[in-house]
């Protein structure tokens, strides 16, 4: 895609204008020499510092469609805002409008392009502003849609009693296993899935114990209190019952765990579950876990190149809801390729039908290193509506279903310009989400392709450090985040 960008002003850096595009041209690429048939200017001007007035143009062209957004003038936001969202607002309202004309359609999320819109919810409603007046905010100057702006704040509202109890020295631990039996179409994961890397599986469980102990003494040092574990991939129970029992026994040696502490371990993968792996985590004090179908149309799973079956699926959900945990939660996606209006409404009742105290409505997001966007046509397309019509149906279904919505994050290049929700059950919330998700507190992660986030108290600041993606690389540099540099954070930020 083309893009020409005149920025005359200091606030916006050249990415808020490519993902800016990406709204109504998911998928694109922005290169200095493209000549393809997509094309977007950007002209944006503080006409006056002291009003907050700017003037700004938007040309969208399409093939042989063409069409132009004007803003120009200063514009009053229902509630205080900073420097940088005058000229965001600028830019955003000139680009819907130059988007409508040459699409013609809206989109659900105006032009908000983070991925956490309820961060930004939760922000105005912890500084006393009413729900009545953020969904304003959203509605009016944002331009979100009436529905997605009430989820915001409907989920921000929930995660605010969930983290009312969460202190300064409350932390979250991540460990990563990045291997799956196969590699869903849809997934650009770092996650391996082949026997030649799954001979790794041994020399990466003994470095990520090491620095699992680590992080253990590092979490002791620093006086912090470990609230959640979330043990994700990946696939971890492709791991084996002796494997898992030695991992969580590492886990449960480093950090202290008490009965108040939040600790899942995501199953994923139907196919990889058994009794015996579900025995060796409930003994070591495990009480969430996940068994995740994404569909449970046979045809759809094929199409996704899931190896699974839904009766597969079927009997490892009957497996682990009659084993006890104290929740267990499944994941379904809109939009997959070859479902339909009757496959995905019956995947709800499936997972809600057989009594799942989580559920979690994912959209298809099209990934640069997924199969998936090779397959047929339309997976781009950013009106999306049978994507948008079946989270809207799951929002409405699960609500009557009695759950709500608790956390929310949003990802670039989602067919439809939807969103990914998790839906629970009153008291069955996942702290972990909303802390990872909201950046809300410091979370340590241990594992190949994890990040460490250390989030001051103020949450204004994070520093982050990442290990390797790669399983490769992560057993051949032994150098994690050091407690000086964590240490440094947090002094200078009190």
């Amino acid at each position: 895609m083309k893009l020409q960008i005149d920025n005359r002003t200091r606030y916006l850096n050249d990415y808020y204008f490519q993902t800016m595009c990406l709204l109504y041209f998911p998928g694109e690429k922005f290169k200095a020499d493209d000549s393809g048939e997509n094309y977007a200017y950007f002209y944006l001007d503080e006409t006056d510092a002291e009003t907050k007035s700017f003037k700004s143009i938007v040309t969208l062209v399409s093939g042989d469609k063409r069409a132009e957004g004007t803003f120009n003038g200063t514009y009053e936001p229902t509630i205080p805002m900073n420097d940088e969202f005058y000229a965001m607002n600028a830019v955003g309202k000139a680009f819907l409008q130059a988007g409508r004309e040459l699409f013609g359609f809206e989109l659900p999320w105006g032009y908000i392009t983070g991925l956490r819109p309820v961060k930004r919810a939760k922000y105005y409603l912890d500084r006393g502003h009413t729900p009545e007046e953020v969904i304003n905010l959203f509605t009016t100057d944002y331009e979100v849609s009436e529905e997605k702006s009430t989820l915001s704040v409907e989920t921000a509202l929930i995660q605010q009693k969930m983290l009312a109890d969460v202190k300064e020295n409350d932390c979250g631990l991540y460990v990563s296993i990045p291997f799956c039996p196969t590699r869903c179409d849809y997934c650009s994961f770092v996650s391996y899935s082949n026997a030649k890397l799954f001979k790794l599986i041994p020399d990466y469980l003994e470095k990520l114990m090491r620095d699992i102990r680590a992080t253990g003494e590092m979490i002791k040092t620093l006086g912090m209190n470990v609230r959640s574990i979330y043990i994700g991939g990946g696939t971890p129970s492709i791991l084996d019952p002796v494997q898992i029992n030695r991992l969580l026994s590492c886990i449960s040696e480093s950090v202290e765990i008490n009965p108040s502490t939040e600790y899942t371990f995501e199953g994923g993968r139907p196919d990889t579950i058994t009794r015996d792996k579900l025995l060796a985590v409930k003994a070591n004090g495990v009480g969430r876990i996940s068994i995740n179908p994404q569909t449970t149309s046979d045809l759809v799973l094929e199409n996704i190149g899931r190896k699974h079956t839904a009766k597969q699926f079927f009997g490892a959900a009957s497996l682990a809801l009659s084993m006890g945990f104290d929740s267990v939660n499944a994941d379904l996606i809109a939009g997959l390729p070859g479902d339909t209006r009757d496959s995905f409404s019956k995947s709800l009742e499936d997972v809600i039908g057989l009594g799942f105290s989580n559920i979690t409505v994912h959209t298809l997001s099209i990934k640069n290193a997924a199969n998936i966007r090779f397959i047929g046509d339309g997976f781009y397309d950013p009106q999306g509506d049978f994507a948008r019509n079946s989270v809207n149906y799951a929002r409405a279904r699960l609500n009557k279903a009695g759950y709500n919505p608790y956390y929310l994050y949003r990802q670039k290049n989602t067919v439809g310009n939807a969103e990914n929700t998790g839906y629970t059950l009153p008291g069955k919330e996942n702290l972990y989400n909303v802390l990872m998700m909201e950046e809300h507190s410091t979370v340590f992660a241990c594992g190949a392709g994890s990040i460490t986030k250390f989030v001051s108290p103020s949450r204004e600041d994070i520093l982050r450090h990442a290990y390797p993606k790669y399983p490769f690389e992560y057993l051949s540099e032994d150098k994690g985040i050091g407690l000086e540099e964590a240490l440094e954070f947090f002094n200078s930020k009190g």
